[in-house]
């Protein structure tokens, strides 16, 4: 696989992750996790108690994160077994909240125990994704929330029009996040269409997905070369 379709792949799995839990547990976010803070402040006003799933989601992902970056510091960032770990860990929690999900129907009782705990698994395997999205390539990327990768996908195509083309730069960026907007919304028509389908067992589409990922991607891209600043 190719190393440009690595974070593409992991927005299409955000982008489904986020919407079959949208879908399926009463409105709430798994990747796009600071989305749960607009949806606490409504409730807060409405006076409607915030459900367990939101209130959750964003300590687990503060605390998940810690975990991976201390997991990263200590056997290396850039080493082999780092880039494994954190991309089997996302697939594994995404196939725990899957076979959650044949064992309640989580859509219909969306504030059960069981229904948070997919939830919360599904939170936890986005921060492994976003973890190695950070930790991991040369230069931070985002694959969940979309509003930077849209800010600078529309500023790099209005100077490549600007240009005619002869911005080099402007058409490397445009390069590098049009695709990040495309694969994320992918995701989530595949998502939606899943949930529509299948109900409560959509949840096995991005899991299927995060599996495919991990054992798709070579060494050679789990193990990137180390540039001349880390070598010894």
């Amino acid at each position: 696989m190719n190393r440009t379709l690595v974070p593409v792949a992991l927005a299409v799995i955000a982008g489904a992750t986020d919407v079959s839990s949208w879908l399926l547990l009463g409105g709430f976010f798994s990747a796009h996790v600071t989305g749960n803070l607009v949806v606490i402040a409504a409730d807060l006003v409405r006076g409607v108690n915030p459900d367990l799933a939101s209130l959750l989601a964003i300590p687990l992902f503060i605390v998940a994160t810690v975990i991976a970056t201390l997991a990263a510091r200590r056997l290396g960032a850039r080493s082999p077994a780092t880039q494994h770990l954190l991309l089997g860990a996302q697939a594994l929690l995404l196939v725990a909240a899957a076979v959650l999900s044949f064992t309640t129907q989580a859509s219909a009782h969306p504030k059960s125990g069981l229904a948070v705990l997919i939830g919360m698994c599904a939170v936890a395997a986005m921060a492994a994704q976003n973890a190695y999205l950070h930790l991991v390539p040369e230069r931070p990327l985002s694959t969940a929330v979309m509003t930077g990768n849209l800010v600078a996908a529309t500023i790099a195509l209005t100077d490549v029009v600007r240009s005619r083309g002869k911005d080099v730069g402007a058409r490397e960026r445009w390069t590098q996040t049009w695709p990040l907007l495309a694969g994320f919304i992918s995701g989530c028509l595949i998502g939606a269409i899943g949930a529509t389908i299948f109900s409560d067992h959509a949840a096995a589409i991005p899991a299927l997905l995060a599996l495919a990922l991990f054992v798709s991607v070579p060494p050679t891209l789990r193990a990137p070369h180390p540039t001349r600043k880390n070598a010894p």
